[in-house]
């Protein structure tokens, strides 16, 4: 007996007795989190979630409310909850915001338990650690290594007959040694993302992480200037972090958007291509259905540098006479949204060499070491980052540099990328990219 579908059919019921519409997102699932410090068991959490959202559509009115207690009684109160905020909330949006019909969706199946021994996952954190402790002498501890393995999903009903659910299992992990020589102390890391247990590969991780660090040992001063720079393919994703709201067509509305009034323009180099894909599995953000239920699809955004589409929900595609992306996002404890899933930046045809190779001077940018909220203003494009990398002249490396600041604005750099890598970062980011080389960008060093 499917006691979830059973209670929300007789909340349907009620909807429509109270003449609205009625939709409830449940997500949840199971996740196991190990780290080793000092080469001792240092965090064991295993958790379990659930929850439960309702959305009521009440004419043109919104109303949401959740709870993590699934039982009937719950969930009745969830739904008059959610039906009281949406008399309250009066937005007079003049049309009556549509649901997902039930139809056919791309079959993913992601759902792929396998009954691994503790000691074997166990024994994946302590490696983490304890190798790359023993791969470099200059290698003094490793703050931040992790093993985690999740089982999640979300299922998604309505008063329309909707009803479908999506499963996935995937494991992650990371390692972030510290390496220390005379005066100079650097930590770099990696990480892995994989679905089956048997594709995670330690030594690679290992290997690379020491080597992010102790490469960067001994990091001169940049000197203040105009340099060609290459975005390291696990740096670029944070430019697509910066533009990422610029396509919802729930910011473009609200006047929020730098793209607003551009679509059908070319505002970046003839050389970008952008998709976003639901379907990619090197992905992170992998789903056959948005969070209203809508089937998933590929939608393009650029294409030879013109922006091509933005993203919509089922609403803001009605209220803006849009086509239907089916990009809805949000969580059982919050409002609909739009968000992208998977941006896939299409690669090109140089390898990093011939990119490093490009000017008389290159700055290879490796890490954006303030994150996103570190110097972006979104309301205009404008960035001050700060970051480290390495500096190379005629092809050749110099040596690694630090304590510089990229400056410039996200739409001027989209216009000034000149070429892109022929390779793609690691799986496991929602954000795929190869390296892409802009001709200029500013640079406050020494």
């Amino acid at each position: 007996m499917d006691a979830i579908k059973s209670n929300f059919e007789k909340i349907a019921q009620q909807a429509r007795q109270d003449g609205a519409k009625v939709e409830m997102l449940l997500s949840g699932g199971e996740s196991l989190s190990i780290g080793y410090q000092k080469k001792k068991l240092d965090a064991f959490e295993s958790t379990q979630s659930q929850m439960a959202g309702f959305r009521v559509i009440l004419g043109g009115n919104q109303g949401y409310a959740y709870t993590e207690n699934l039982s009937e009684e719950s969930l009745v109160r969830t739904y008059r909850e959610a039906l009281n905020n949406a008399k309250t909330v009066q937005k007079g949006e003049g049309f009556e915001v549509p649901l997902a019909k039930p139809v056919a969706h791309q079959s993913m199946n992601l759902f792929n338990p396998e009954n691994i021994e503790m000691d074997k996952k166990m024994e994946i954190a302590r490696l983490l650690e304890e190798k790359c402790l023993s791969k470099d002498a200059r290698v003094q501890s490793v703050p931040y290594s992790n093993f985690d393995s999740s089982v999640s999903f979300k299922r998604i009903l309505n008063s329309e007959g909707l009803d479908q659910e999506f499963k996935q299992t995937y494991y992650s992990g990371y390692a972030y040694p510290l390496a220390k020589e005379g005066e100079s102390s650097k930590m770099g890391g990696e990480g892995f993302f994989a679905r089956k247990f048997s594709e995670i590969n330690i030594d690679q991780v290992v290997d690379e992480g020491v080597n992010n660090a102790v490469s960067r040992l001994g990091a001169q001063k940049l000197t203040t200037g105009k340099y060609a720079v290459v975005i390291d393919r696990t740096q670029f994703p944070m430019i697509l972090a910066m533009i990422n709201d610029y396509f919802s067509a729930k910011e473009v509305h609200e006047g929020k958007s730098l793209f607003d009034g551009k679509l059908g323009q070319k505002i970046a180099s003839e050389k970008f291509y952008l998709v976003d894909d639901p379907f990619e599995l090197r992905g992170s953000a992998v789903r056959p259905f948005d969070d209203e239920g809508s089937s998933s699809q590929k939608t393009v955004l650029f294409e030879k540098g013109v922006l091509k589409n933005f993203l919509t929900n089922l609403e803001y595609a009605k209220k803006m006479s849009l086509p239907h992306t089916a990009h809805a996002s949000r969580s059982p404890a919050s409002q609909s949204s739009i968000a992208p899933t998977n941006l896939i930046v299409a690669k090109g045809t140089k390898s990093l060499q011939e990119l490093l190779s490009s000017y008389e001077k290159v700055v290879h940018l490796k890490e954006f070491s303030g994150g996103l909220h570190a110097g972006f203003k979104e309301s205009t494009g404008d960035f001050s980052m700060p970051a480290e990398g390495f500096l190379y002249e005629n092809g050749k490396l110099v040596g690694a540099i630090d304590q510089f600041v990229m400056s410039g604005n996200v739409l001027e750099l989209l216009r000034d990328i000149e070429e892109l890598g022929n390779e793609y970062n690691k799986p496991g980011s929602s954000r795929i990219c190869p390296d892409v080389l802009i001709k200029s960008l500013s640079f406050a060093g020494a």
